[in-house]
């Protein structure tokens, strides 16, 4: 029960995880060549603003009550991000590929010649390439699974909000 309570070993959990997570994706990308989707990209985006908020929280190391607080907020809004992101990717694989928009240009390309909110708005309306399932684990895919994940950094997240100050721990 301490590691559910204790600031600091929450905060290097969160970040191992993150570290672990985008690790898995870029295995999946560079060895097992299964090409990112937009909304995979931006799934990968939160993970790492997750992970860097720990990470912050972790070296910072809030002993007020307010600075704790902000940073199991920020982590806690970040993660509802990551959950709407993957239902919405979840909530297109649904659908045939047909029926989603075409893939459009690639994101390099995108931020070359678009203005940021535009690419944003296109990587979260996601495209056919969103509604490929190239992997599934115990009949989940990779946003069902992300689904799983950032529920996990919400309830990390609720933890960090009731966690003891670090004064009397590591």
């Amino acid at each position: 029960m301490f590691l559910l309570t204790n600031l600091r070993a929450l905060c290097a959990l969160t970040v191992i995880a993150s570290v672990s997570l985008l690790g898995a994706a870029y295995y999946f990308e560079l060895v097992m060549e299964l090409e990112p989707c937009p909304m995979c990209i931006m799934q990968r985006i939160v993970v790492l603003a997750i992970g860097l908020i720990a990470l912050i929280t972790l070296v910072h190391n809030p002993k007020s009550f307010t600075g704790k607080k902000v940073y199991a907020s920020l982590a806690g809004l970040t993660s509802l991000a990551g959950i709407a992101i993957s239902i919405r990717h979840s909530w297109i694989q649904a659908f045939p590929p047909e029926d989603i928009p075409s893939c459009g240009a690639p994101l390099e390309y995108m931020i070359e010649i678009m203005p940021f909110q535009e690419v944003l708005t296109a990587m979260l309306s996601g495209t056919a390439s969103c509604t490929d399932v190239s992997w599934n684990f115990l009949g989940l895919t990779m946003p069902n699974w992300m689904i799983i994940v950032f529920i996990c950094y919400g309830i990390f997240s609720a933890l960090l909000w009731r966690s003891k100050n670090v004064d009397k721990s590591l």
